[in-house]
């Protein structure tokens, strides 16, 4: 094939493929995970299609991208999960593992092999360790690299929001936090990215957005979402007595810290 005997087509190819996916993700729905007092939390906001699993006893994901491909993804992370702990234990089933062997690996491949579809997705999966450890979170772009973070991770559809949101988390105490202030903690953050991935011009420099977030109207964004869009959250709670750790939000849960939003309005009306 003239594109793998020419080097130059090849990269081009890729560069072309790079700037179609980014186009696709652009306007996708963040993704929030943060540590809280009893362990875990994913938050995220849609309209109606699911983007928050459970993927083993300890272990949740949450996606931006095509629902397709989240699906394939979601599969593969199950499969390597059930595969290990049935040849191994329960016990040798890590977040590490499905990132490094089985996620990070399979969307390198997708991404670079140019005959074969790139998966159009980002993902965002977190880990609830042993007791007094603190959770593991992962985020695995689309071209399989992969970035490991400590007590809080966020995704968008660009880099510039996963930025202001991790900048928003960072600034919080948030395995001090109760299940009711770190849904309203995930919300602003996720109100954060969603600001940033609506920008017409971004910043030219990393100083300039984080400005121009300092000055947004983030209770103004999540205000006008949640016109549209429902709020889907779930978490791995440590006090939780059965071996799975996973849980939905059910809508009571988080309807207290949302009503305080969809009853706020403009400054001035």
């Amino acid at each position: 094939m003239m594109m793998l005997d020419e080097p130059y087509r090849w990269a081009e190819a890729v560069a072309n493929r790079r700037d179609y996916i980014e186009d696709q993700l652009g306007s996708g729905s963040p993704v929030v995970g943060l540590n809280y007092r009893d362990g875990a939390l994913l938050l995220t906001l849609g309209r109606g299609q699911q983007k928050i699993f459970e993927v083993y006893d300890r272990i949740a994901m949450g996606a931006v991208g095509h629902p397709t491909d989240i699906e394939k993804l979601r599969q593969a992370a199950i499969d390597l999960a059930h595969v290990i702990g049935f040849n191994y234990s329960e016990a040798d089933v890590t977040l590490q593992q499905i990132v490094h062997f089985g996620l990070g690996p399979a969307m390198k491949t997708a991404f670079d092999e140019i005959v074969r579809s790139p998966y159009i997705a980002r993902v965002l999966l977190v880990e609830l360790e042993d007791p007094g450890k603190a959770i593991v979170l992962y985020t695995v772009d689309y071209d399989g690299g992969f970035l490991r973070t400590d007590k809080q991770g966020a995704l968008g559809g660009i880099p510039e929001a996963d930025r202001v949101m991790q900048r928003y988390l960072a600034e919080a105490d948030t395995g001090r936090l109760g299940l009711r202030d770190a849904l309203d903690l995930a919300l602003r953050a996720w109100a954060a990215g969603r600001w940033a991935g609506q920008l017409e011009e971004m910043p030219n420099e990393a100083s300039d957005l984080d400005r121009a977030a300092d000055e947004a109207d983030v209770t103004g964004v999540l205000r006008d979402a949640l016109g549209s869009l429902e709020v889907e959250a779930a978490v791995l709670q440590r006090s939780r007595t059965r071996k799975n750790k996973f849980r939905t939000l059910a809508s009571r849960e988080i309807a207290p810290v949302i009503s305080a939003y969809r009853g706020s309005k403009p400054a001035g009306d």
